[in-house]
Order: C-alpha cells, then structure tokens, then sequence
C-alpha cells in the first residue's frame, strides 16, 4: 500500500506529464540535456529522461529520469514518478506548485485550439 506522499507526488509527477505532452514535448530522452520548462512566474521544472546525470541552463545537477523543480529561482524539489520531495513553504508547497502545473496546462490547451 502506498503512503499519502507517495500517491501525491505521483499526481504532481502526473500533472507535469501532462503539461509537457499538451506543449507536444516528445522524447525527453533523445534531447542532449533536461527538458526545461518555466511554468509561471513563479516555478521553473527541468526533467532529466537520460540515465546519466544532467544539469540544467543554470548548472543544477539533475539525477537520472529526475524532475528537479525551483520556485524563485530557488531550489523546490526533486521527483520521480515514485517519490520525491518538494518544498513545504507557505507559499512554495506541493498545492501551490500542482495549481501551478493545473494552470499552465489549462493556458497551453486554450493556445493550442487557437
């Protein structure tokens, strides 16, 4: 039986996938480095789908088929489909970063009806 952190970060981990497949992202794993993707003003998201270490534009070092997140430039979190941890701030938490990531994908799905 899975805990409650578990199935929650399977939903964030969820949410992302589904923000980058709304954006057409295809094959994380054959791009030379992390997938980045700024999701607002505030949440910034680098996947790394190799199994060797990345690093993201600004040098984080990314774990292999790891989801390194920040929040105003700082670091927020780092997740896999299993697990993970994100920040537990008032205002940098696993909610703010899922509205976020709900958000995001709500704006990229209207853009691409045109």
């Amino acid at each position: 039986m899975s805990s409650q952190t578990e199935r929650s970060i399977s939903n964030v981990f969820n949410a992302i996938v589904d923000l980058a497949l709304t954006l057409g992202v295809r094959s994380i794993k054959d791009l030379p480095a992390c997938w980045e993707h700024q999701v607002d003003d505030e949440w910034f998201i680098a996947i790394n789908g190799h199994d060797t270490e990345q690093r993201t534009t600004n040098g984080n070092r990314v774990l292999p088929f790891h989801c390194y997140i920040e929040y105003n430039g700082w670091p927020a979190g780092l997740i896999t489909p299993y697990d993970g941890v994100i920040a537990a701030g008032s205002r940098a938490n696993e909610d703010s970063f899922l509205a976020a990531l709900e958000s995001a994908t709500t704006t990229a799905r209207r853009e691409a009806q045109g």
